[in-house]
């Protein structure tokens, strides 16, 4: 899909899900415009498909900062009291759609997938199928940027299903939360994936015993837990992960956006400035408060704390890298410095005793 002669490696950009953690795609794409890295085409996921959308559209960064500094939680959740008194727990979600439907409305550009400033595609779930539908993709384009991008936006529970020819589409981070394999089959030379999802090793959201922060956080469980498969897989060398450490906030955290942002263009410069696949393409100039060389980054260190293990062997069996040894009482590390690491800290978040520590990420 991806054509035409290029002086620089053909770019797939992936902006995975992750609720208002999102808005650090705003910095991720300003820290690409600072290294004068292009990309060729955008695959969004939940809020990667609102923030995709505005840049694919062609929204200048400035009013996109604009735009997500301005975000209020009110505007997007209005209980849905009518329907609660009427249907009770027949009711399809706890708040209405039609409200953020109608900030989304503001928000995105006019145009139509055929009419994007660079190709656009976003994912959602079918839930009578449970397929996916990647919208933007040939026979898959006869629907406005709207609807496209609420279907994939929608939480279940949390807003209405977007309806189509009789089936129901809800947000695509349920089964695809970063879409690498559907990056993959464009045939890049490159992907450059933004994944949101917690991490044990960073410090996690609190949780709160209430219906929707159970909601929320059951979400994020099985959609780390989704990533964590989908790096074992599809993770290669061309595939340069950015990982904002954004894990501390709340899923709708609404309260320093700025800082969200900042968080996002610091990972990229670092990450984008740093792996092997991508160091050589940063401009040439020099860049104010940016020091290049870097130290690469293309590796992780691993320790293991012996006091804290208890010898469980969890480690060795959800690395895929091989990096552990859990053959005596307690585990030890095959590889200090782990090149084939994915980053999907599924050792670090299986740890018990919280014994393992990741380092260099």
């Amino acid at each position: 899909m991806l054509q035409g002669a290029r002086t620089r490696p053909s770019t797939v950009l992936v902006l995975g899900g992750g609720g208002m953690r999102g808005m650090a795609h705003v910095g991720v794409l300003k820290a690409l415009a600072r290294l004068g890295i292009g990309y060729d085409a955008i695959i969004g996921t939940s809020i990667g498909s609102l923030i995709g959308a505005l840049a694919a559209g062609g929204v200048p960064l400035k009013r996109m900062e604009e735009i997500v500094s301005n975000l209020q939680k009110e505007d997007y959740f209005k209980l849905n009291f009518v329907k609660f008194l009427l249907k009770g727990v027949r009711a399809s979600s706890v708040y209405r759609g039609d409200t953020f439907r109608e900030r989304l409305a503001s928000m995105l550009p006019e145009l139509d997938f055929e009419s994007m400033k660079v190709p656009f595609f976003c994912n959602a779930v079918c839930l009578e199928t449970g397929g996916l539908a990647f919208w933007g993709t040939p026979g898959m384009r006869d629907i406005s940027l709207l609807d496209a991008v609420y279907s994939s936006c929608c939480l279940p529970g949390i807003f209405e299903p977007f309806e189509r020819d009789g089936y129901h589409y809800m947000d695509g981070g349920i089964v695809d939360p970063l879409p690498l394999r559907f990056a993959k089959a464009l045939h890049p030379d490159l992907i450059i994936a933004v994944d949101l999802t917690v991490k044990a090793t960073f410090k996690t959201p609190n949780y709160k015993d209430r219906v929707v922060s159970t909601l929320y956080r059951s979400f994020e469980i099985a959609e780390e837990i989704i990533v964590e498969q989908l790096l074992h897989m599809h993770q290669d060398r061309s595939t340069v992960l950015i990982q904002p450490k954004v894990g501390h906030l709340s899923r709708f955290e609404f309260s320093d956006v700025p800082e969200v942002v900042r968080l996002g263009e610091e990972e990229t410069l670092r990450v984008i400035t740093s792996h092997a696949a991508t160091r050589q393409l940063v401009r040439a100039d020099v860049l104010d408060g940016l020091a290049c060389p870097v130290t690469p980054r293309d590796y992780v260190s691993i320790r293991i704390d012996s006091n804290a293990c208890i010898g469980c062997g969890n480690c060795e069996m959800v690395c895929e890298t091989q990096a552990f040894w859990a053959q005596g009482e307690k585990a030890e590390v095959r590889k200090l410095s782990n090149y084939e690491c994915t980053r999907d800290h599924a050792c670090a978040r299986n740890c018990p005793t919280g014994a393992i520590h990741l380092g260099n990420l």
